[in-house]
């Protein structure tokens, strides 16, 4: 993170934009506060979701959102449980 003061940033606006653009984080102090610039994260930035179709197998599982998840214990096996019967 570069740190610099609220002088040496009005002075250098441009350049520090430029900068942050760049994936550099500033912390601007000025007047005891910090403030502090950053890049807003891009769609390009988003990680991508890793697909679990080939390990999670159970039915209607388009429908996982209105189901849960019922554990009987060491010895049975996780199972969903429907909210709606």
């Amino acid at each position: 993170m570069k740190r610099i003061t609220a002088s040496d940033a009005r002075k250098n606006w441009f350049r520090l934009l430029d900068e942050v653009a760049g994936g550099e984080v500033v912390s601007i102090q000025r007047g005891g506060r910090t403030i502090v610039l950053s890049r807003a994260p891009s769609a390009q930035d988003a990680v991508e979701v890793p697909d679990y179709s080939a390990i999670l197998s159970a039915e209607h599982l388009e429908e996982a959102d209105q189901w849960s998840w019922e554990w009987p214990g060491p010895e049975g096996e996780l199972k969903p449980e429907s909210r709606h019967r």
